[in-house]
């Protein structure tokens, strides 16, 4: 799950450097911010803490996403469980007032989910999950928003809500 992670990352980084500095017309499929929520908390069966990151992209007034996230119960001795995600996701972007907007997203993707059982056995389980969210930003500069990221990801196996802090980086506009 680790090497995953870690690969999925590398890639958004990258993908957002190279496409950062691009400043196009709105009607066009442009590149529009890259967020990641560094510290966050999941719940469903188990609970424990997750790390989340998007590329978004915007056409029009359509936003679509790619997203990974992985959390972990934490738990090293005994019992535990981890999963993973990675989302195709589309939003809308509502402004509530001249610094504070909302993002609204719903989509499809891939759900991994492990449980760690010791002597009683492992279970490893990989669904189509359904994300739905919303993120709550307050504007700081031009470029850069923080704010709350709410969530959840429904699937067939483990059905996780979320809640965590958002640091995002908007592209530049004209």
């Amino acid at each position: 799950m680790g090497k995953s992670f870690i690969f999925f990352g590398t890639l958004l980084l990258l993908g957002t450097y190279a496409l950062s500095a691009q400043e196009v017309n709105s009607r066009q499929f442009a590149y529009r911010s890259f967020s990641i929520s560094p510290l966050g908390i999941y719940g469903g069966e188990n609970s424990g803490i997750i790390v989340s990151a998007d590329v978004s992209f915007d056409y029009g007034k359509n936003i679509f996403s790619l997203e990974g996230g992985s959390g972990t119960e934490g738990n090293f001795f005994g019992n535990s469980s981890d999963f993973y995600e990675i989302n195709l996701t589309y939003g809308r972007s509502y402004p509530l007032n001249e610094n504070l907007f909302t993002d609204i997203f719903i989509g499809a993707g891939y759900f991994h989910y492990n449980t760690y059982n010791g002597r009683n056995g492992d279970t490893s389980e990989s669904t189509i999950g359904f994300p739905i969210g919303a993120k709550f930003q307050y504007m700081l500069g031009s470029r850069f928003s923080m704010g709350l990221k709410l969530g959840a990801n429904i699937n067939s196996f483990q059905t996780l809500g979320t809640l965590g802090l958002v640091l995002q980086w908007n592209r530049k506009t004209n």
